[in-house]
């Protein structure tokens, strides 16, 4: 795999988490399991990067083999497909409390700090400060202007 430029603990990580999906024990892998597979090996692709490195959406369509999983982990680990706006929004659903689009500005804080490319807790500030709303007298803020604004940066 060192065409690949993948590194062991990559390449151990892959060959673990195949073992895993590979129910049958018989060296393959359903195609339907290629995004979760990738995901336990500490990635992130989206559905759509999944489908073009050779996922599929049905069970039973396709079968992997080891040596067919590095290329996709590769492609998928290159992608910079990460998920846009609406991606960000399905997320800040789980943490609405009151179905109304909006979230606790402490929850935010924990969100930026704690998951995906972690910021530093002065980073964070800074980001909230230049982005977000005013909470309200309950601590909530709107996420949507936050993520308007944050996605508008990226382009």
């Amino acid at each position: 795999m060192a065409e690949l430029g993948l590194k062991k603990k990559e390449i151990d990580a892959i060959e673990f988490a195949f073992d895993v999906y590979d129910f049958k024990g018989d060296g393959q892998v359903d195609a339907f399991y290629a995004g979760d597979l990738i995901r336990a090996c500490n990635l992130n692709p989206t559905l759509k990067t999944i489908a073009v490195v050779g996922g599929q959406a049905e069970k039973g369509k396709k079968s992997l083999s080891k040596a067919e999983v590095y290329p996709m982990y590769k492609a998928c680990k290159d992608s910079k497909d990460q998920g846009g706006f609406h991606d960000f929004v399905e997320i800040m659903k789980l943490y609405d409390k009151n179905d109304d689009n909006t979230i606790i500005g402490n929850e935010l804080f924990k969100l930026l700090t704690n998951l995906g490319e972690k910021l530093t807790k002065e980073e964070a500030k800074s980001l909230m400060k230049e982005l977000c709303e005013p909470e309200d007298e309950d601590g909530f803020m709107p996420f949507i202007p936050f993520l308007e604004k944050m996605c508008a940066a990226e382009k």
